[in-house]
């Protein structure tokens, strides 16, 4: 199997809250944007989708009997264009409801700041440097 990724699904307690967030913080077209009685997905482009879903309607997919506590076990990351795109996202995020976690930090990796969505779900925000 050749791995490619095609959705993301993430979990949410509350989906309309999620939702607000999320269209605040996309710059997305409205009909790039489906939703039904139990989740909301962004089409992204022609190969990847973005979904929130509740989060105990995932854990019973999965079999499990409720959501489980804690962390996450992943993070979901931008490439923004530069230091000054990754500055404006989060203020994006600030103005959408969402939460920054570390401000912009520079390291030899690149320019990152993490931020988390209404829900807790965390993303890394990264401007890495040009390629020599």
């Amino acid at each position: 199997m050749k791995p490619e990724i095609s959705i993301i699904t993430i979990g949410v307690d509350d989906l309309e809250r999620a939702f607000a967030f999320y269209r605040a913080l996309f710059e997305i077209a409205d009909d790039q944007i489906g939703a039904g009685e139990d989740h909301v997905a962004f089409f992204l482009d022609e190969r990847l989708s973005f979904v929130l879903f509740p989060r105990d309607q995932i854990a019973r997919t999965a079999g499990k009997p409720g959501p489980a506590a804690g962390t996450p076990g992943f993070v979901l990351s931008h490439r923004a264009d530069s230091p000054e795109a990754v500055d404006t996202i989060l203020e994006q995020v600030l103005i959408a409801g969402g939460g920054i976690v570390t401000p912009g930090t520079q390291s030899e990796w690149g320019y990152s700041a993490y931020f988390e969505d209404t829900e807790g779900n965390v993303w890394e925000l990264m401007a890495t440097p040009p390629v020599n």
